[in-house]
């Protein structure tokens, strides 16, 4: 078993479970490999979300009594989101199980024992042990203990109750999706950092074999450079979904913010504390879109960095040699076709998608507060005329 399978054993275990990651590791051919273990898990993943869209449609009808026409059409975009989500995540990994068994054995699966060596040198002083991405799954399972009190405690009925653990389940899905592409972007990452201290290593060291480690960091990054562009095919259609999903979640609870704001002096101190975690809970959608931009971001950079690093690698023993071409053929590819962690080409997953969902937000609830105004308004008028009318009916 290669250290990164060991690290990520555990959010590699959930995902295949939940098939958001359509293969297994084999331990004794010690690949990613698919299986009928995986068709079992497709076809018991979809039948389950299958069944669970009555409750969907029961908690619609439940809110159609109470809800007010602009709060119960944002709740139906709202469930209808949140129910295809994985069943999107689901068949995208279905479509892409070829792809997804070609990432993950090319990023976890095979040591890569030359830039294994590197870190065993101990060139490679950022990648901390401690500090390392392992897949977050004892985060994950602090959420659904902390969000299981609230589901105990402030479930209305039965069928409130039920949607309430649907929704923490597939929470549950989107958290262990972004975090397998989080762990398959940081792991790029990391290689990046092995390579730029492995040209370190080659500039510095002795004069022997110079033009041959040349060759093996060129080849080394094209590798991983090439399965950017694997990446995004495998996770670009999940992540519109996801970040669609999270600027919905971020919109509804702010209008709850904005429609309940005149009812806190009325409020019991029990649904203050209700409303106050309901917001609690809504900040790990922007912490999880933040750790989307920012971790792509960094790789980004991290890659260029990469590539710009054999700008100075100006040595007189490469003077009109096989390498010295190599190096000026990599300098010039990779000024002018620059890859990016991109979302089907709508949008670069970086730092700018950040601010694109938060301006989304503002913009989303700006446009509900104006149609409550607007509810508001035409029922407030319906009012009047109805008691106008009912006057000159009386009267003679």
């Amino acid at each position: 078993m290669s250290s990164l399978v060991k690290r990520y054993q555990r959010l590699f275990a959930v995902a295949t479970v939940m098939y958001i990651l359509p293969c297994r590791y084999n331990f004794r051919t010690n690949m990613f490999e698919k299986s009928w273990t995986n068709m079992v898990a497709l076809v018991l993943n979809i039948v389950l979300h299958s069944l669970c869209l009555w409750l969907d449609l029961n908690a619609i009808k439940i809110s159609i009594g109470y809800m007010s026409f602009v709060m119960l059409g944002v709740i139906v975009i709202y469930l209808v989101t949140y129910a295809l989500m994985l069943v999107v995540i689901i068949w995208n990994a279905f479509y892409h199980r070829d792809s997804f068994v070609h990432l993950f054995n090319s990023l976890f699966a095979k040591e890569d024992w030359l830039l294994q060596w590197v870190v065993m040198k101990g060139i490679v002083t950022k990648l901390n042990l401690q500090t390392r991405h392992n897949g977050s799954m004892g985060t994950l399972a602090l959420l659904v203990i902390l969000n299981s009190f609230y589901n105990f405690a402030y479930a209305a009925n039965s069928t409130i109750f039920k949607l309430y653990w649907l929704i923490l389940l597939r929470f549950c899905g989107m958290f262990v999706m972004v975090e397998l592409y989080r762990a398959c972007v940081i792991v790029i990452e990391e290689r990046m950092k092995q390579l730029h201290s492995l040209l370190q290593l080659t500039i510095n060291g002795p004069k022997l074999n110079v033009e041959h480690q040349v060759e093996l960091f060129i080849e080394r990054f094209e590798h991983y450079y090439e399965l950017i562009e694997c990446i995004n095919r495998c996770f670009a259609v999940p992540l519109i979904h996801v970040l669609l999903l999270i600027l919905l979640e971020r919109t509804v609870a702010a209008y709850d913010v904005y429609d309940n704001y005149n009812l806190l002096d009325v409020m019991s101190v029990w649904d203050k504390f209700g409303l106050l975690f309901r917001q609690i809970w809504q900040m790990i959608y922007p912490i999880i879109i933040c750790m989307i931009g920012i971790t792509g971001n960094l790789t980004l950079i991290q890659v260029e960095e990469t590539a710009l690093c054999t700008r100075h690698f100006d040595d007189y023993r490469l003077q009109n040699t096989r390498a010295a071409k190599q190096i000026q053929k990599f300098l010039l590819k990779n000024l002018h076709q620059k890859k990016k962690f991109s979302a089907c080409g709508f949008f670069d997953i970086d730092n700018t998608v950040i601010y694109m969902v938060f301006s989304s937000i503002v913009t989303y609830l700006v446009i509900l507060i104006q149609f409550k105004q607007l509810e508001t308004d035409l029922t407030q008028a319906g009012d009047g005329y109805n008691v106008t009318s009912n006057v000159s009916t009386v009267q003679p």
